[in-house]
């Protein structure tokens, strides 16, 4: 049941038009405030039609109704609706990989050989990968050996022990390592890595490592002149070629072992380069005397002074007779 309430009266200026007034009854519904009755005279006067002078008018209005009660209209829902419009797949895509590069910049840090990133913290442990240079041999008392890793940024020694002495062979050379749990140590301000009890030791044979890129890249690079090579750091994997102008092999003693040296020397415009190694033979240079080589891969190292390429065992090292960039050139130069 609804409760009638009576508006006051209101006084309309006269008008030319005399036809009858139409009124309605003014129903407000229970809790309805009085300022819903003050507002009636402001109403249009085709919504509500006013008396004339002396009549009272009384119009239907239904209760005000809460904001609260109708959520599409309040900022929360609008907000909850905006963020759930799906987003076509689409757009979320970055043809030019602009997104795979933020999201590669959010990965935790990878530590490379030049241990420039490695973290300085007491007991830290991480993971760390490398591609084998060097396998030194094996010492007893206790099992141990020494390897030299790379990745193109620098180069790190590291000493396995016991079980994983057996891992690492001249078949080694070339491919990845990857270490887990190591730490950083630090001795005379040289950075260096040590295994733990907990440490293990894997190679991988895939070639999306960009250590593997580096080396898989390292044979298309050209060589590198005489004069150039003498300038270049410890450690650094070349390309060098030349005139093999001869070719030495030594008797030396190491651990109290017989081995030989293969030394041979390369000349082209710019000057020599000494090129050794322990475990290639002379045989397999001897013919090549007086030709044009190309040695790809070869470990710059430094003694008495003098910088020398060192070959790398197993199929680190790659040579090449006769069919390479500048040979013709070095050809032309010896025979002048």
């Amino acid at each position: 049941m609804t409760k009638r309430t009576r508006a006051a009266e209101v006084d309309t200026p006269s008008v030319t038009d005399t036809s009858p007034r139409k009124t309605e009854d003014l129903m407000l519904e229970p809790g309805a405030s009085s300022a819903a009755i003050a507002n009636v005279s402001a109403l249009p006067v085709g919504d509500v039609a006013i008396a004339s002078s002396g009549s009272v008018a009384v119009v239907d209005i239904p209760a005000p109704t809460s904001p609260i009660a109708t959520p599409s209209s309040s900022n929360r829902a609008k907000f909850k609706e905006s963020i759930a419009t799906p987003v076509d797949p689409q757009l979320q895509l970055s043809p030019a990989g602009n997104r795979d590069r933020f999201r590669q910049s959010l990965m935790p840090l990878q530590v490379t050989c030049d241990l420039s990133s490695a973290s300085t913290d007491p007991g830290m442990r991480f993971s760390f990968q490398g591609i084998v240079l060097v396998v030194y041999p094996a010492s007893n008392n206790p099992l141990r050996r020494h390897v030299l890793l790379g990745d193109g940024r620098g180069t790190v020694g590291l000493t396995v022990w016991n079980a994983h002495v057996q891992s690492f062979s001249f078949s080694s050379i070339g491919h990845l390592a990857i270490f887990s749990k190591v730490s950083l140590t630090n001795n005379n301000g040289v950075r260096g890595l040590v295994l733990s009890k907990e440490s293990t030791i894997n190679f991988s044979i895939t070639n999306e490592h960009f250590a593997q890129m580096w080396w898989n890249s390292i044979v298309n690079q050209p060589a590198v002149p005489a004069i150039h090579f003498h300038d270049a750091k410890d450690n650094a994997i070349l390309n060098v070629s030349g005139i093999l102008g001869n070719v030495v092999v030594e008797q030396k003693n190491v651990r109290m072992d017989s081995k030989e040296l293969l030394q041979l020397q390369l000349v082209d415009r710019t000057g020599i380069i000494m090129v050794r190694s322990w475990n290639h033979g002379s045989a397999q240079f001897g013919h090549l005397v007086d030709r044009p080589i190309l040695i790809q891969r070869v470990r710059v190292t430094s003694f008495a002074g003098m910088k020398i390429a060192e070959m790398m065992d197993g199929t680190g090292t790659v040579v090449k007779d006769g069919d390479f960039d500048g040979a013709q050139d070095l050809s032309k130069f010896w025979s002048e």
